[in-house]
């Protein structure tokens, strides 16, 4: 067996080591620290390997294979796709760097570095179909983080699993129509229906609306930080995977009508997600609103990918992780410092009084998901607001009311944190000293980063373009 392979370092060597903190879960420092660096060290060895996969070491050549052979099926990492694996393994640092900050399971560093090494497979596998196998798992071993000890499982979490189990025969079965259909002409009915179970399963995965309804109520049975964790990764991989299916099924991209059915699918969870946003009360369900208006820009995108929606896709990843990260840290941060907070609008009233910072940093990651300029998310969202202008107008008017939607809401929060309680006594409003100098330099460092990616666009985000080179059909060269 060949073990100077890549799969070998960015799966099997991670799925190791969660199996070795396993052991050690109750040392719960030891084991934050161990994820961190081995999450740390992958991300870096990501980032500095040769796209040609030869490394010179010592004056001693190595040269590493793309493929590792487990139970018949292959896994390949090519040499285009380690940007990609850099950025899922520098997430799981952040998450798990911060996280030792919050009351979250022990578990957390474990599940959420074999979580990790785990999408990567989805990525890797092929046939890629069973990637849909893969993703199960994934939801299995993540809802031992979305229930918390020694409570019972919430309506969301079971609602989680169903939908997420749902989705997986339905794309294995477009799987076994697959044969069926390269050989069949175009006229076959087998397309359609393929077509079909393929879109219905990524629906369900990504919570396209309307299958959307379990997405808040899991946030808000959930701790924000461990919610943003899992569907962070779950949303950047499963638009990758989704590429990957448009890339390898020519049948599926050369099908009249896909990409206008994605554009409604997009505009329409776009729609649904900035409507009820400006509606919600409970500040908990904020972050799975914003997962859902950042899904529709992301359908949005790829069935834009025609008109430069690809390009769009990739600059907002970075920007987006940023802001998901923000928010969920300032948010679990201030449930920390203000237990009194019950998750209601109301109680976050007058709450700039104590923590000016943290209701900035809460005001500024909206704006940034929200697109307004010189934040990350700006040139992103530019791009695919001018791509849908010079398409059509018709999706105009629709996420202009999404994009209000979501700016009334931020206008009401605003309102709120700035507002004091009128029941509470002002004294309670004015103690002193709750934030620290380590936790208002973390939020001006995002705040910073954000500002930067969204000044110098082409410094900071045009790199990450390179994670659409592996869809060569797709996105052909040139």
């Amino acid at each position: 067996m060949n073990l100077l392979t890549t799969p070998s370092i960015w799966i099997l060597l991670p799925i190791l080591l969660s199996l070795l903190l396993s052991l050690v879960h109750r040392f719960h420092k030891l084991s934050v620290w161990i994820a961190c660096l081995g999450s740390l060290l992958l991300a870096v060895a990501a980032f500095i390997f040769p796209q040609s996969l030869e490394f010179n070491l010592f004056g001693r050549k190595f040269l590493f294979d793309d493929t590792f052979l487990i139970f018949n099926r292959e896994l390949i990492l090519t040499g285009s796709q380690l940007k990609t694996i850099a950025m899922l393994y520098l997430f799981s640092f952040l998450w798990n760097i911060a996280g030792m900050r919050f009351s979250v399971s022990r578990w957390f560093p474990t599940i959420s570095l074999a979580i990790t090494a785990l999408w990567i497979t989805t990525l890797a596998v092929k046939p890629f179909l069973y990637a849909a196998v893969i993703v199960e798992l994934i939801v299995l071993i993540s809802t031992l983080l979305l229930t918390p000890r020694g409570k019972q499982a919430g309506s969301g979490v079971m609602r989680y699993l169903v939908s997420q189990t749902v989705a997986m025969p339905l794309i294995l079965l477009s799987g076994w129509m697959v044969t069926g259909i390269e050989t069949a002409p175009s006229a076959s009915p087998l397309i359609l229906r393929g077509t079909v179970l393929i879109l219905l399963g990524f629906s369900l995965w990504l919570a396209i609306f309307p299958l959307h309804t379990w997405l808040p109520m899991l946030a808000d049975e959930t701790h924000p930080w461990v919610f943003s964790f899992i569907f962070l990764m779950q949303q950047s991989s499963l638009w990758l995977l989704l590429l990957e299916f448009l890339d390898q099924f020519a049948w599926l991209r050369n099908l009249n009508g896909i990409f206008s059915v994605m554009q409604w699918a997009g505009v329409l969870t776009l729609l649904a997600g900035g409507v009820l946003l400006s509606l919600q009360t409970r500040i908990n369900r904020v972050l799975a609103y914003l997962i859902l208006i950042e899904t529709g820009y992301s359908v949005l995108a790829i069935g834009l990918i025609n008109q430069g929606g690809g390009n769009a896709l990739a600059l907002s990843f970075i920007p987006r992780v940023l802001a998901y990260w923000q928010w969920s840290y300032t948010l679990s941060s201030v449930q920390q410092i203000a237990p009194e907070i019950d998750g209601s609008f109301s109680s976050l009233s007058g709450l700039f009084s104590r923590l000016p910072f943290h209701s900035m940093s809460l005001i500024i990651s909206l704006l940034s998901l929200l697109g307004l300029p010189a934040l990350g998310l700006f040139p992103a969202k530019r791009m695919l607001w001018n791509s849908i202008a010079n398409l059509t107008f018709q999706y105009t008017p629709l996420i202009a009311l999404a994009v209000a939607g979501m700016a009334l809401f931020i206008l009401r929060m605003m309102h709120t944190l700035l507002t004091p309680d009128p029941e509470t006594p002002p004294p309670a409003l004015l103690i002193a000293n709750e934030e620290s100098l380590l936790q208002i330099f973390i939020l001006c460092f995002f705040t910073l980063l954000s500002l930067l990616m969204g000044i110098f666009p082409h410094i900071f985000l045009n790199p990450f373009l390179g994670l659409l080179e592996p869809f060569i059909h797709l996105l052909p060269l040139g």
